[in-house]
């Protein structure tokens, strides 16, 4: 039988998803069990990330780092399917701000507004659609846009609309497709690894029914909830509550108590540790 895992952020970045992820899926699947990893919705940032646009050259497809890595240890069998969303931002130039600095930290914090190109898989169809934010790009550096535009023709990416794209996140057809994706996907697959968006708990309340066990991360500490029931039920009476922002995984930590809390290893490199090990014994009921 199928169990799905959802790996979630304390911290909105940084949290250590990914690596954390990486350890449990490599683990499990040297144990022979059928492994899959799903990113439902990716974001990343050019400028931090400029290995991004060679690979997002070589396989045709939008694609982060974190999505890059599973990919490339062959725990994602395709980007297109694997992660259905991808958002690229850029940062602005701060000279076109002048002396309001404070605007333009806000701006490059804001996805919305630094938003340069993404990708949207068709997951019925399984094609992909990329689309450019002209006005957006328009206020990175030179050096940048440049870049950019490369990768736009590369990818045949269409003209975009911020607007467009904020109501397609936050809509039903978003969600269904996201599902769609994820079934697809898990055809065959005995554990999956559902690493959610930021510090949300899901990255869209659809994907909570399937949900049989959470790891919220944090730097050194993993915090495990067996009982995929009682946290479903604890997110939306706090989705009922907050709205969208119930869906946070600091909300979860303080309203839920987990039942273990794991010691996670400082390590240069991704790489199986005790914890996984731990994890994945408790997760099969060994």
């Amino acid at each position: 039988m199928l169990k799905t895992v959802m790996i979630a952020g304390l911290h909105v970045y940084d949290s250590g998803k990914t690596w954390f992820t990486l350890g449990l899926a490599s683990h499990a699947r040297s144990l022979g069990l059928r492994v899959r990893v799903y990113k439902p919705v990716a974001g990343h940032s050019l400028w931090y990330s400029p290995r991004t646009f060679r690979k997002s050259l070589k396989i045709g497809l939008l694609v982060g780092n974190d999505v890059s890595i599973y990919y490339d240890n062959k725990l994602m069998e395709s980007p297109l399917l694997g992660n259905p969303i991808a958002i690229a931002t850029a940062p602005p130039d701060p000279a076109i701000y002048g002396e309001n600095i404070e605007r333009y930290l806000a701006d490059s914090d804001s996805v919305y507004i630094s938003v340069v190109i993404s990708r949207i898989t068709d997951c019925s169809a399984e094609v992909a659609r990329h689309y450019l934010y002209t006005s957006n790009l328009n206020k990175s550096s030179p050096a940048l846009r440049r870049l950019v535009k490369k990768l736009a023709e590369a990818l045949r990416a269409e003209e975009g609309s911020v607007s467009e794209l904020s109501s397609y996140m936050e809509s039903a057809e978003s969600e269904r497709n996201i599902e769609t994706c994820l079934n697809k996907i898990a055809v065959g697959g005995e554990l999956i690894f559902v690493e959610s968006f930021n510090d949300a708990v899901s990255p869209c309340i659809s994907l909570l029914k399937y949900l049989d066990a959470l790891v919220i991360v944090a730097p050194g500490k993993a915090f495990v909830y067996l009982n995929g029931d009682d946290v479903r039920q604890t997110v939306l009476r706090l989705i009922e509550e907050k709205g969208w922002e119930g869906l946070r995984s600091k909300y979860v930590v303080s309203s839920l108590k987990p039942q273990i809390a794991l010691n996670i290893s400082l390590t240069p490199r991704p790489q199986i540790t005790k914890a996984h090990k731990k994890l994945i014994d408790i997760l099969l009921g060994t």
